[in-house]
């Protein structure tokens, strides 16, 4: 009698001598030779070599007792194998489209948002994250930004409360990487340093700029936003490093005027800017954290102080009610 006939036979007989009823093994089991029970599963070696795998809590009781025997009587080894999970690579969104140097003008022009959109009344806040989100790489479903909009004051949303908390929670959700402007860099230097390295940057028009727009826009769309006028991604540039002349590229939220370029000459004094978005998938940079080593009180302006503070990362003068805030102001200011 071949060896694993012999095997499977004396597996079977031993189990009808331990007494009870004749178990009913399920065909796909009755060529089994080895077994092993772990993590709550039968592995089985068949006697054509082939093996199964099934959790015990799927099979009949008389499977489970016969594989629960076999494995005492006739266990199956652990094999050399071993599953090694390759640990994910994630690829940064590429977001430059262009990014040349001729002669003395740099040219840098990021991706535009995938899906332009139009805003609804005074809704250019919510309209410009969705903008800065999606060239970043981030996108936000049509139903969540109707969520927002369906229960604000559509024309002056600004005014609804948790309408702020909500556009934060929109951008949180993805817990993309934002780098905050502050003072210790020129505006506008900031602002062409971070769209080198692919980032775009969320700013705003505090006051009307009619006259620096294209014309035949004078008057079409009422001044929103609240205190920040109106809010715009900025996605490109160029500069003129010689004449220190250029453009900044500006994502709009208006059907008519999706997209146009702003001098800066323009800009300065009409333009402010927040924050930049890191594409998705881009390594979080390790900066050191600001540190006041000093504080210099330079005058009083009504009720405010103006200081100097010196810190690791430079100096900066911030207008605040005393030393402890002023210092207090500039060491939160890298908290994204």
């Amino acid at each position: 009698m071949p060896y694993l006939t012999r095997v499977k036979v004396s597996v079977l007989s031993a189990l009808l001598l331990i007494g009870g009823p004749l178990l009913a093994v399920s065909p796909k089991f009755q060529d089994a030779i080895k077994a092993r029970i772990e993590n709550g599963y039968a592995i089985v070696l068949l006697s054509n070599g082939s093996k199964a795998i099934a959790p015990l809590a799927d099979l009949k009781a008389d499977d489970r007792a016969f594989l629960t025997q076999l494995s005492i009587d006739s266990p199956l080894a652990h094999g050399n194998s071993k599953v090694i999970v390759a640990k994910e690579v994630v690829v940064a969104k590429a977001t430059i489209a262009a990014s040349t140097v001729v002669g003395p003008v740099e040219t840098v022009q990021l991706i535009p948002p995938n899906v332009p959109r139009d805003q609804i009344g005074g809704t250019c806040m919510l309209y410009a994250r969705v903008h800065w989100m999606d060239i970043a790489g981030y996108y936000v479903n049509d139903v969540d930004i109707y969520k927002i909009i369906n229960n604000a004051d559509a024309e002056r949303p600004f005014d609804t409360p948790g309408y702020y908390a909500k556009m934060d929670n929109m951008v949180m959700q993805f817990h993309p990487s934002l780098h905050r402007w502050t003072p210790k860099t020129d505006a506008f230097e900031w602002t062409r340093q971070e769209l080198r390295k692919g980032r775009p940057v969320l700013g705003s028009f505090p006051r009307e700029i009619w006259q620096d727009l294209p014309p035949g826009f004078v008057g079409k769309h009422p001044w929103n936003g609240g205190s920040v006028g109106h809010q715009i991604v900025i996605n490109g540039f160029t500069w003129n490093s010689v004449t220190h002349e250029g453009t900044f590229h500006i994502v709009n939220s208006w059907r008519e005027l999706p997209e146009f370029d702003l001098k800066t000459e323009a800009a300065r004094g009409a333009m402010d800017v927040e924050y930049s978005m890191s594409p998705k998938g881009e390594p979080k940079e390790s900066v050191a954290q600001t540190r006041v080593t000093k504080v210099t009180l330079l005058k009083v302006v009504g009720t405010m102080n103006l200081y100097q503070i010196d810190t690791n990362n430079g100096a900066e003068r911030v207008a605040a009610a005393d030393e402890a805030t002023a210092r207090a102001m500039v060491e939160s200011s890298d908290a994204n």
